[in-house]
C-alpha cells in the first residue's frame, strides 16, 4: 500500500477537480452495480463475513461491515485451474507491470518533501534494465518526470520498443505501456483519462499529479485486436473505497470501447493485495491501522468490471494457487522491532517465496522508505480477459527482484518488484 505522498489522503478534494470528471455513471446506473453478491464465485469469500451488502454497489456503502476474515481460497483456485491447454499454433506472449518508483515531489514546486531512494543513480540503469529482458507488453508506473519518460523513450527505442503514455500537459498519471517491435505494425490508438476522483493533494500543491489509466488499442500480426490498460489506482488503507471507484472506472472504460472478441489486458499497481490475514496491523508507534479486509475488494471488483482473470493464479501450480494465503498467513508483525528489520523478524524473509509478495519491507527500498507500516502483500497485477480460452499461461513470476549496481551500492532497482506472466495465445 504505497504511501509516496506521507498525510496527503485527505479527500478527493473538489472531487478530484472537475476538470478531472471521467466516467459519468453514477454508482448504481450500471447494471453491473446491481449485480447480486450471492452466487458470485468473486465475492463468495466474503458470504458470512460481512454484513450490509446485497449487491455489488453495496460494498461502496457505508452500511458495510466486517465480522470476520474473507479468504479467497476457492476463487483462487478456481482460476489457477481454468487455465486452458497451449493451442498447437499458439503464440507466445510476455506481459509484465514494473512499478519504478521514480518520485520527485516538492510542495508547491519548490520545497521537497518526497523522493524514492537513490532515485538519480536509478535513473541511468533502470531504462536498460527493463528493456533489455525482450518482454512483448510491459506496463510502467511512476515515470512522473517528463525526464524520466524521456529517457524511457529513447533507450526503449534503441531496443526496439514504442512507447505511449498521456500527454503529460498539466499533469502526470506516470503512466508508461512499451510495446516490442511488430506488435503494432500498423501503429497504435491510445486514450487516457482521470479518474473521476483523485487526492486533490496529489494534484495541488504536488505537481500536478492525477491518477488514471492508459490504454493502448492496436491489430496484434497474430493475434488480431488486442488493448492494453495500465493503470495505478489509490494509495492508503483507508482510501479503499476511491480505490474500488477507480477499478470500477477502467472496467466501465473496458466496455464501452473494448470489443468482446479482443484480447484485453490490465496492468499496475492496484495498491491492494487479495488477501490479509487480519484487519489491523501494529504500527512502529505503538498503534494500529485498521481496514485492511476492505482493501481486498478492489481485486474482485476490478475482475467483476472488466471482465478479466487474475493472469498470475493461472500460471501457479495448482499446490501454489493460495500463495497470497499461505505466504499471508506467515507473516510476522513485530511492531516494536520493525524499524530495525522487516517486519521485526530476522529469518522472515529469507524464508518468505520469492513469487509471493511485490511490496515487502524484505525489499530493501520499500524497507527505507515504509518499515513497519503495512503488510507484505502482492499489489502488482496482470489481468486478462479471455472469454475465448485463448490464453494459457505457461509461466507467471515475480521478476526485477535480483540487486543492481548503481550509486556505488547493489539493491533491488525499485521499491517495488515487477509482476511477469508468460502466454501461449491461440490466434482468432
Amino acid at each position: 500500500m504505497k504511501r509516496a505522498h506521507g498525510a496527503w489522503g485527505l479527500s478527493a478534494l473538489m472531487a478530484g477537480l472537475a476538470a478531472c470528471n471521467q466516467s459519468g455513471v453514477a454508482l448504481g446506473d450500471d447494471p453491473l452495480d446491481n449485480a447480486l453478491l450471492e452466487g458470485d464465485p468473486l465475492f463468495a469469500h466474503y458470504q458470512g463475513v460481512t454484513t450490509g451488502a446485497r449487491t455489488v454497489a453495496d460494498l461502496y456503502g457505508e452500511a458495510l461491515r466486517f465480522t470476520g476474515r474473507p479468504v479467497p481460497r476457492a476463487l483462487l483456485g478456481a482460476m489457477q485451474a481454468s487455465n486452458p491447454p497451449a493451442a498447437p499454433n499458439a503464440v507466445p506472449l510476455s506481459v509484465v507491470s514494473f512499478n519504478v518508483a521514480m518520485l520527485d515531489v516538492s510542495l508547491f514546486g519548490a520545497v521537497q518533501y518526497g523522493r524514492t531512494p537513490y532515485l538519480d543513480a536509478r535513473r541511468a540503469v533502470v531504462p536498460e534494465l527493463v528493456f533489455s529482458q525482450g518482454y512483448d507488453i510491459i506496463g510502467l508506473q511512476e515515470v512522473w518526470a517528463s525526464s524520466d519518460l524521456a529517457r524511457f523513450r529513447t533507450v526503449g527505442a534503441a531496443r526496439g520498443y514504442t512507447l505511449y503514455s498521456a500527454s503529460r500537459e498539466g499533469f502526470t498519471d506516470g503512466l508508461v505501456i512499451a510495446l516490442r517491435s511488430g506488435l503494432a505494425p500498423r501503429g497504435a490508438a491510445t486514450r487516457h483519462a482521470h479518474f473521476t476522483e483523485i487526492d486533490g493533494l496529489e494534484y495541488f500543491p504536488a505537481p500536478g499529479f492525477s491518477r488514471g489509466f492508459l490504454a493502448v488499442d492496436f491489430e496484434h500480426p497474430s493475434l488480431g485486436p488486442t488493448s492494453v490498460y495500465v493503470s495505478h489506482t489509490a494509495a492508503f488503507p483507508s482510501a479503499w473505497r476511491l480505490r474500488m471507484h477507480h477499478a470500477r472506472e477502467i472496467g466501465l472504460d473496458v466496455r464501452r470501447n473494448v470489443s468482446p472478441r479482443a484480447l484485453l489486458f490490465v496492468l499496475g499497481d492496484l495498491n491492494a493485495a487479495p488477501y490479509y490475514r487480519a484487519d489491523t496491523w501494529a504500527l512502529p508507534s505503538g498503534g494500529s491501522e485498521a481496514g485492511w479486509y476492505a482493501n481486498t475488494l478492489s481485486y474482485p471488483i476490478l475482475m467483476h468490471y472488466t471482465g478479466a482473470v487474475d493472469l498470475t493464479i493461472r500460471g501457479r501450480g495448482r499446490d501454489d494457487a493460495d500463495l497470497d494465503i499461505t505466504a499471508g498467513d506467515s507473516v510476522p508483525n513485530v511492531a516494536s522491532a520493525s524499524l530495525r528489520e522487516p517486519f521485526g523478524a530476522a529469518a522472515f524473509c529469507a524464508a518468505a517465496p520469492a513469487n509471493a509478495f511485490t511490496a515487502t519491507d524484505c525489499n530493501p527500498l520499500y524497507f527505507q522508505q515504509y518499515a513497519g507500516t503495512e503488510y507484505p502483500a502482492r499489489i502488482d497485477f496482470v489481468f486478462g480477459r479471455d472469454p475465448a480460452a485463448r490464453m494459457h499461461v505457461a509461466e507467471s513470476r515475480v521478476v526485477f527482484r535480483d540487486p543492481i549496481a548503481y550509486g556505488g551500492i547493489v539493491g533491488p532497482p525499485s521499491d517495488h518488484y515487477g509482476q511477469l506472466v508468460r502466454l501461449l495465445v491461440a490466434p482468432p
